[in-house]
């Protein structure tokens, strides 16, 4: 029994000195077709195609310029196609975008990191 309570309190004191995981977030498209989530502790963003023939984008922003956002394109029309962006500032919000070629995009809510 001692050599239990001792490996569980080895464990837990490991457990208490990691550092907590960034937790990556994400969005979808209101249709489900375009997804993106952030990625390298909140400092890539990656946008992915859920349906064959449908394009879209990420827009997101950082918190090296939290005045303006930046977009990520998929345009491959390709189901399972991923796009990245280049990793910087942490990412702070995040929404999928379906394109619609009049300029009507289908834009989710913005999901905050």
């Amino acid at each position: 029994m001692k050599k239990a309570i001792v490996g569980l309190v080895v464990a837990g004191a490991a457990l208490v000195g990691a550092s907590p995981a960034s937790a990556a977030f994400e969005s979808y498209s209101p249709s489900g077709k375009m997804g993106a989530w952030t990625q390298a502790s909140d400092t890539q963003v990656a946008v992915e195609a859920h349906k064959t023939g449908v394009k879209g984008f990420a827009n997101y922003y950082r918190t090296t310029d939290p005045s303006s956002y930046y977009t990520l394109w998929n345009k491959t029309g390709i189901v399972d196609n991923r796009a990245y962006s280049n990793k910087g500032g942490q990412v702070t919000n995040l929404r999928a975008c379906n394109w619609v070629p009049d300029n009507d995009d289908e834009c989710a809510r913005w999901e905050r990191g």
